[in-house]
């Protein structure tokens, strides 16, 4: 199932860049080129450091790219719940910061002439059903304690089909969406020069913090400063012990009519999901998101898709859905994401926990980590700063901090007996097995050739589950992902499964 992206799809094609073919010296060497490792590096060129970024795909072609394209100073999990773990003066400076951020997404899109359809649209909350009413309440106080524009509003003013539950619904002004991979497409064209180098299509395969290299396959960035912008840190690192994994699904249709007014709805029921409309051309079309579950999870199959289109054909008149994709939540246990300079570390900084909230904390991440390698006072470093992570005991596995490749599993070769009993796996099937002691993930392409790689994960030995919506191997400690030949699809792992 091809699993583009609407962004992908609709955002203005761009060359790609080279490579990285040799050895450079640097200031500072960005692993990532999504949001977070591009406002860091607009943020470095400003206060006059030169930056390399180093890309493993396309700029913006991970979690960026994947993303809702929806901006807002709330977050996914609640601000009453963040208030009441944490007290409400962390939840009214966790507003302050992501407004911050919001604020230089649009002041850069000015500054840039970025034509990446923002715009200031409201959010909602929503509750299908009476039993959620509680949550928009409290959700209610919570903004408003905080500092947000919030009101209570009744289904007469919702701009959304009548045809979606509402009890009560919260809303917050203010908000925004734009294009995300038109954004940091035209920002990259904009900031990439003599002083920001830029290297896709260039897979790092170690990180040395002491020496200050970051390898690659044929070249090495050495830089004063390395900053992790993986969405999750490559490698094994302290803070994936305190974060919790979770995928989510997105779909996206044309809409014939009923065309939602602009903005963010997120509808609180047996089920959750994320809608807004998007307009390509003149075109509208409706995103859905939901369909959640943890990473790895068992059993993963293309229902997850076909539940978005369900929900969104029942309330809605779209058309055949034109693009599925789905993206990665690290969710920090504490309820606050780690932005700063990592653990242990001597120059590697590190952005994770960013929940379903990742564009806004990207770009507060990227306003923090250059802050701090600047050596500026930045009001929020102390609220986000992964030193809390050194508090305790640490958990079996991550007493080392370690970003050297591992050496992967090497199954044995499947005989010619191991191959005739798979003879019944159907095309565009995998299965697991076990060959002299050694787990095997084995896939059948759709031309017949069997593709057998090692059953656990690079990155800490965690046995792979198959996830059939999106064709790969998924790891449910940590999010590592690979594709059924074993290359890493994503994730902290940093060399590809054994092939059998």
């Amino acid at each position: 199932m091809d699993t583009t992206s609407l962004w992908q799809g609709t955002a203005a094609r761009t060359a790609c860049l080279p490579t990285l073919q040799t050895d450079i010296v640097i200031d500072v060497a960005i692993v990532g080129g999504g949001i977070t490792g591009l406002t860091t590096a607009m943020r470095l060129l400003e206060g006059g450091m030169r930056v390399a970024i180093v890309e493993a795909g396309r700029v913006g072609g991970g979690s960026s790219g994947h993303s809702t394209g929806n901006l807002y100073a709330t977050l996914d999990g609640g601000l009453h719940a963040l208030a009441r773990m944490r007290g409400g003066d962390t939840a009214r400076a966790v507003v302050a910061g992501r407004n911050a951020a919001i604020d230089l997404i649009e002041a850069t899109v000015a500054r840039h002439g970025l034509a990446c359809g923002f715009r200031r649209v409201p959010w909602h909350l929503i509750a299908a059903d009476a039993s959620h009413v509680g949550i928009i309440e409290a959700e209610h106080a919570a903004a408003v304690d905080a500092g947000l524009p919030a009101s209570l509003v009744d289904g007469a003013g919702i701009g959304l089909n009548p045809a979606v539950e509402l009890e009560q619904a919260l809303r917050i002004h203010g908000q925004a969406q734009f294009q995300p991979l038109d954004y940091l497409r035209q920002l990259l064209l904009r900031i990439a020069g003599a002083d920001c180098l830029v290297f896709e299509n260039t897979r790092v395969l170690a990180v040395d913090d002491a020496a200050g290299v970051v390898r690659t396959e044929q070249g090495s960035v050495t830089a004063r400063h390395i900053v992790l912008a993986t969405h999750t840190p490559v490698g094994i690192h302290l803070v994936q012990s305190q974060l919790e994994v979770v995928r989510e699904y997105a779909i996206a249709a044309p809409l014939h009519d009923s065309v939602p007014e602009p903005g963010v709805y997120w509808s609180l029921g047996r089920d959750r999901y994320s809608l807004r409309s998007f307009t390509e051309h003149g075109r509208p079309c409706l995103v859905v998101v939901g369909s959640a579950h943890p990473a790895g999870a068992e059993a993963v199959g293309e229902e997850r898709f076909r539940h978005l289109d369900e929900y969104a054909r029942d309330r809605f008149p779209i058309g055949p859905v034109e693009y599925r994709w789905s993206a990665q939540r690290y969710r920090s246990k504490d309820g606050l994401p780690f932005i700063g300079r990592n653990v242990d570390a001597a120059r590697a900084w590190i952005a994770t926990g960013f929940s379903g909230d990742g564009l806004v904390y990207g770009t507060l991440a990227g306003m923090l980590v250059a802050d701090g390698i600047l050596e500026r006072a930045n009001p929020w470093h102390a609220l986000y700063d992964p030193a809390r992570l050194a508090a305790g005991k640490r958990p079996d596995g991550f007493e080392r901090e370690r970003t050297e490749p591992a050496e992967p599993d090497s199954p044995p070769p499947l005989d010619a007996p191991r191959q005739a009993a798979l003879a019944d796996l159907p095309p565009c099937r995998s299965r697991k097995l076990e060959v002299d002691g050694h787990p095997v993930a084995v896939y059948r392409r759709e031309d017949g050739v069997l593709l057998a790689v090692a059953g656990k994960c690079t990155h800490m030995g965690c046995d792979l589950n198959w996830n059939d919506a999106e064709t790969s191997w998924d790891c449910p400690c940590h999010g590592s992902r690979f594709g059924p030949d074993g290359r890493v699809l994503e994730g902290p792992a940093l060399v590809p499964l054994g092939r059998a």
